[in-house]
């Protein structure tokens, strides 16, 4: 992947705007909308600035690294690193003691679980999909629970359970659908963003289609992107916590 595939990713991944980076960066919209299209190149200092402002590095935005850049950072996150930077360096060592406080106590609770090595961690969201029109899959509208390994997924992103009957007859009440973070293609089902809020919809040729018959299909249109593919279904059995 190339660093204008890399560079407009990192964007997409905090969740920032082509404008933002644009004024953080003090120069036009239709300057950096060239970094993203391969018609300009930023010099040294911008470069550097562009990977601060992205939380990456700058040899991961021109693909040095072997691997492509992982998203791991979500808006929330992104305005917490922001933050931290602000802080007195007093200040950024005293959350240092607090943050490695909580890992060890997290790592303590991990260890002293009985079936560790049968167990994973899985991000559900707090909200079900399915009773209303969408559920809100913003950074904090998540928890995290114990599920059983060996029903779970190798790239499973998150989970979305499901209520009512508008995803009959694929999926019902009581699952928990598997989420990864591939982009769905046509005839597979996904999850699909309007701002924070999300819904499950088979992908089809430009249009959204209901899992419900009775339900009709949505045109995909500039404010929907895809979240992700259901890769998978847990049960009630399957979770542990």
């Amino acid at each position: 992947m190339g660093f204008c595939e890399n560079l407009k990713r990192a964007r997409q991944c905090i969740g920032l705007t082509q404008q933002q980076i644009a004024d953080s960066l003090g120069i036009t919209k239709s300057t950096y909308c060239g970094y993203e299209t391969g018609k300009r190149q930023p010099d040294i200092p911008k470069l550097r600035r562009l990977a601060l402002l992205l939380c990456t590095s700058a040899d991961e935005l021109l693909g040095l690294t072997g691997d492509e850049p992982e998203c791991t950072v979500s808006p929330r996150e992104y305005e917490q690193i922001m933050l931290f930077r602000q802080f007195s360096p007093d200040s950024q060592r005293l959350l240092r003691l607090v943050f490695e406080e909580e890992k060890s106590r997290s790592r303590s609770q991990k260890q002293s679980h009985p079936a560790s090595e049968s167990v994973a961690y899985l991000r559900i969201a707090m909200q079900p999909v399915g009773c209303d029109a969408g559920v809100y899959l913003g950074p904090d509208g998540f928890r995290t629970a114990l599920v059983r390994r060996d029903a779970l997924p190798e790239d499973a992103h998150f989970g979305l359970p499901v209520c009512g009957p508008n995803l009959e007859p694929r999926f019902r009440a009581g699952d928990v659908l598997v989420v990864s973070r591939q982009t769905p293609q046509p005839g597979q089902a996904g999850v699909f963003l309007r701002g924070w809020t999300g819904s499950v919809h088979l992908m089809g040729y430009g249009e959204l289609i209901s899992l419900n018959p009775s339900e009709p299909s949505l045109p995909i249109d500039g404010e929907v992107r895809p979240c992700g593919t259901i890769v998978g279904v847990l049960s009630k059995e399957d979770l542990l916590s």
